[in-house]
């Protein structure tokens, strides 16, 4: 089942439907979140940040090449003006992002 959101400015987005994140044939929303903030790599100062390096480096190569998004729950910081204030991923503590978050505000 489709759902389509539409909200008071006339953005419009399918919810409940699969979307492909990386490659061509993602959608424009993550083409250009991750042009505006890279794939800065894997925290290696934590265990968790050295698994993914290690275990995408050695079993999905491809992914790992470009700027995409690598894993579920990559997340993007952006700003009440739209513009992408920052990238983590999924190896962030939340504490990280939150600090981020404060001084925007």
């Amino acid at each position: 089942m489709q759902v389509i959101y539409q909200n008071e400015h006339g953005l419009t987005f399918p919810l409940f439907e699969k979307t492909d994140v990386r490659g061509p044939s993602s959608l424009p929303l993550f083409q250009y979140l991750t042009q505006q903030a890279p794939f800065q790599g894997f925290d290696p100062q934590t265990k968790e940040g050295r698994f993914m390096d290690s275990f995408l480096r050695d079993k999905h190569p491809e992914i790992y090449a470009d700027d995409g998004i690598k894993w579920n729950f990559s997340k993007f910081l952006i700003d009440r003006d739209g513009h992408v204030r920052g990238r983590f991923e999924v190896t962030t503590e939340l504490s990280a992002i939150e600090a981020v978050i404060q001084s925007l505000l």
